[in-house]
């Protein structure tokens, strides 16, 4: 490792031109090196306007790249043998990650992954090859691997793509991931030294921090071409609470599309003394309560339960392939008429938020079921064409490397009118989950069971005892049927959720305000 005073030498981020792979990732390296060698004041980027600039002048690479001459030549070879719709997605990331660990830097990281694939559709058909290199001959090369899936189908000749003006859900001022390197580091320091400090107990703290900025490009044979900017940040703090021979965790986390007001409004101290704290009442925590009883949900990440048990049930594939419980259903009554199921891709600050998806459909705000009734399924571009339907926006890949799929944005049960302490009233013995944890769904049966991270005994209209070890488990239709009350204090989670499906993983938002179940099954083992 290079001593400390070498690194004042470091030359800055040039900002009126692009920045190589190379460079970005050498830069990455000697920083890293410099902060864990304890170099006070290491020259990064000077402030985020500056860093703005220098990330655009890599952004605008893409475009430089691929122009609209180069994607319409890319798009005619991907349907010269047939299909119907092609696409091309072009993708770059600079990302950071840091982590610490019980008072130390466990590592740093710093990324910059990037490439480009093409996609050619005909109905069920789907070809689909990529490129770890945004070059035209690659790109070429990649179209002409797509549609060999679809030759044999009469050739479409793609209209001539056009730049579209797109409609920022909001705007980020300051955006976290541009910040200088040192105030990044001063905030996982800052989250370590918070949770410590509540209680002599917590033995161990461990923080991770990671961000993102990124840029995509799709242009397609329908002649739109859109490109979008994404800062994507996640802090996650897990304190370890120590007494005698048991341990338990917290867990808190911030973080979002966020800018750097957000964390003065919700600061990450803030939030690693409240993990903290978790930590410390679970250590209380004894038994939790076995059997169906009612149950009452807390707000924010509460919404985990109707993201998983409804959610995944109205995304467009398991529709058309009919494997989900709701095939056939719109139109139906599926759960109370207090329910009012939302996925809206444009909250601001959504982890799930975008202003057009990775198939280059516009972002919008889907109502799903209203009064109980499901109105609608989340469709991408190829569900919404089987199904005769229009694209809601919820084509979503993981990264380039990955074709897109119907997914969930940000998933929200939405705002009911009852005050939230109202919703205890009356419940002799039931159960409160404040923290929801795992859980699993299966969407062609709608059975259910999620682990409960922080939860408590309902005992005549109050919250009372801690409890651990609670699971709940029910079906998805009976549960939602019998939603009996709904507060006003809705929450959209923004710092954590990160959806899986086949293989793939994308960031979403999940929320609810108070909600009152009639009936749950709880796994405890007290009765």
């Amino acid at each position: 490792m290079q001593p400390a005073a070498d690194f004042d030498t470091i030359p800055r981020m040039p900002l009126d031109e692009p920045i190589s792979r190379r460079v970005f990732l050498r830069r990455g390296a000697l920083v890293s090196a410099a902060i864990l060698a304890g170099a006070p004041g290491v020259p990064w980027i000077p402030g985020s306007g500056d860093a703005d600039a220098a990330i655009m002048g890599i952004g605008q690479e893409l475009e430089d790249i691929l122009n609209l001459e180069t994607c319409n030549r890319i798009l005619a070879e991907a349907l010269a043998r047939g299909g119907t719709f092609a696409d091309l997605f072009a993708e770059q990331r600079f990302t950071t990650r840091i982590v610490l660990d019980d008072g130390k830097l466990e590592s740093v990281t710093y990324g910059y992954p990037r490439g480009a694939g093409v996609r050619v559709l005909h109905r069920h058909q789907t070809g689909y090859a990529f490129s770890d290199e945004i070059a035209f001959a690659s790109l070429l090369d990649a179209a002409r691997v797509a549609s060999t899936v679809v030759e044999n189908q009469s050739p479409v000749t793609p209209i001539d793509v056009t730049k579209r003006a797109l409609s920022a859900p909001f705007t980020l001022t300051s955006p976290v991931p541009l910040m200088a390197e040192p105030a990044k580091f001063a905030l996982v320091r800052s989250m370590d030294a918070a949770a410590r400090a509540v209680d002599p107990r917590i033995a161990s703290v461990r923080v991770e921090y990671s961000d993102e900025v990124r840029d995509v490009l799709v242009a397609t044979s329908e002649g739109t071409l859109s490109v979008d900017r994404q800062y994507l940040l996640a802090i996650r703090c897990v304190p370890i609470a120590v007494d005698g021979t048991m341990r338990r965790s917290g867990f808190g986390a911030v973080g979002g599309r966020v800018d750097e007001a957000y964390l003065r409004q919700r600061t990450p101290a803030t939030v690693a003394r409240e993990a903290a704290e978790q930590a410390l009442i679970l250590l209380q925590a004894g038994p939790a309560p076995a059997g169906t009883m009612p149950v009452v949900i807390g707000p924010g990440w509460g919404g985990v339960l109707i993201h998983e048990s409804l959610g995944h049930a109205v995304e467009g594939d398991g529709i058309r392939r009919q494997t989900s419980l709701l095939t056939g259903k719109k139109g139906a009554a599926i759960g109370s008429p207090l329910l009012r199921v939302v996925d809206d891709a444009r909250i601001p600050h959504g982890r799930g938020s975008y202003a057009v998806d990775d198939e280059g459909t516009p972002s919008r705000k889907t109502v799903l079921v209203d009064r109980g009734v499901l109105q609608s399924y989340l469709l991408d571009r190829q569900s919404a064409s089987m199904l005769g339907g229009a694209p809601t926006g919820n084509g979503r890949r993981e990264s380039y490397r990955s074709r897109p799929l119907p997914r969930m944005s940000n998933t929200y049960i939405d705002r009911g009118t009852s005050d939230p302490e109202s919703l205890l009233s009356g419940i002799t013995k039931g159960f409160y989950a404040a923290m929801l944890g795992g859980g699993s769904v299966d969407t062609t049966s709608g059975n259910f069971n999620f682990a409960v991270r922080e939860g408590y005994w309902i005992e005549n209209g109050a919250i009372t005892r801690p409890a651990r070890g609670a699971v709940l488990i029910g079906n998805s239709l009976e549960t939602l049927r019998g939603l009996e009350g709904v507060g006003s204090d809705l929450y959209v989670e923004h710092a954590r959720g990160t959806c899986g499906k086949d293989g793939q993983r994308v960031p979403v938002g999940v929320g609810q305000p108070t909600v009152r179940f009639a009936s749950i099954t709880v796994g405890g083992t007290e009765t």
